[in-house]
């Protein structure tokens, strides 16, 4: 069966199976990567702060295009497109920079990339859910927040938690709780080249 697929604002492509079908979204998913500019290799000492950027700008790709969410959980964190190659071998080269030892800089980047992936992956999932709705980010949380306050009456630590924040936008949470447990995943990798 040839199956007409259309990506964005590009002309029609058929596709015959479903492995052709795997195989342009694969296609598609690494052009995405192409977006991504990787900073070249930093002194031992400036490690992290290239890592948080490529891990910052990952998260806004997949906010840019939330479609491409599903896409990695689905066919999962290895993707060997040149564009996906050329941000790991650049992640890789930080990790190596900082003096990893060399059986674990592909756990490093594994766990890096499993906890951006991961949040964003399921940030993209919440910011459509709301684009659905009509409403802004602002709108549906303000919306949800009665109905929550009341669940919540019974876990009083849950209810101050959620109280102390509910004056930022929305957004600004997102991107603290993003950065917290980024600067957590990189403290715990930060403590292996101690080790």
């Amino acid at each position: 069966m040839n199956r007409c697929v259309e990506i964005q604002n590009s002309p029609c492509r058929h596709v015959a199976n479903k492995d052709e079908l795997i195989e342009l979204i694969e296609l598609v998913v690494d052009d995405v990567y192409g977006e991504l500019d990787v900073p070249s290799v930093a002194g031992r000492d400036q490690w992290r702060a290239t890592v948080v950027r490529t891990a910052a700008d990952l998260r806004a790709m997949v906010l840019r295009h939330p479609w491409i969410a599903p896409e990695l959980s689905q066919v999962g964190l290895v993707h060997i497109g040149p564009n996906a190659l050329r941000t790991a071998s650049g992640l890789l080269a930080r990790f190596e920079a900082a003096g990893f030892p060399q059986d674990e800089t592909e756990r490093a980047l594994g766990t890096l990339m499993a906890y951006v992936v991961g949040i964003a992956t399921s940030e993209a999932a919440y910011l459509s859910l709301i684009a659905r709705s009509g409403r802004t980010e602002q709108e549906w949380v303000a919306e949800v927040r009665p109905a929550f306050d009341e669940a919540a009456r019974t876990h009083p630590p849950l209810r101050e938690a959620s109280s102390a924040r509910q004056d930022a936008h929305p957004r600004q949470i997102r991107d603290a709780d993003f950065a917290y447990g980024l600067e957590r995943v990189l403290d715990g990798l930060a403590a292996r080249l101690g080790a």
